[in-house]
């Protein structure tokens, strides 16, 4: 072990280059300040036009109106036609919603049919002729 000491290495392996480290590091801090600051004027940019067109502007006086119209027709009873495709025209009738909703609970809390079962003779076999 004594022979180590007169024969030093010629460089030293384990001391880091400092210029270098100092680089690497400023340059990594400066990208990731760039893109954390870019990503948040992005969703901030995003988040304003969002909120322009949701809360903002007013929905349109047609969406509106038809809206009310489609409403309104849910609400009431009324007689319509269907054009077939054999060109024949069809009458229908439009319930309210919350007369169908009766409509259909009732049917429901009706017990449901009982299934009649007839019996049907066995088909008769020609004579001479054994089934096989």
């Amino acid at each position: 072990m004594a022979h180590d000491s007169l024969h030093p290495l010629p460089a030293q392996i384990d001391d880091p280059v400092a210029g270098t480290t100092w680089v690497v590091s400023l340059s990594s801090i400066i990208i990731l300040t760039a893109l954390v600051l870019a990503t948040c004027v992005f969703y901030f940019r995003f988040e304003n036009a969002e909120i322009d067109i949701k809360v903002i502007e007013p929905p349109s006086a047609w969406v509106t109106g038809l809206k009310r119209a489609q409403l309104g027709q849910l609400a009431v009873y009324q007689k319509f036609t269907v054009t077939a495709p054999d060109g024949s025209e069809e009458p229908r009738i439009r319930i309210p919603i919350a007369r169908a909703m009766e409509l259909v609970a009732a049917d429901a809390t009706k017990p449901a049919p009982k299934a009649v079962v007839i019996p049907v003779a066995p088909a008769a076999t020609p004579t001479g002729t054994l089934p096989k």
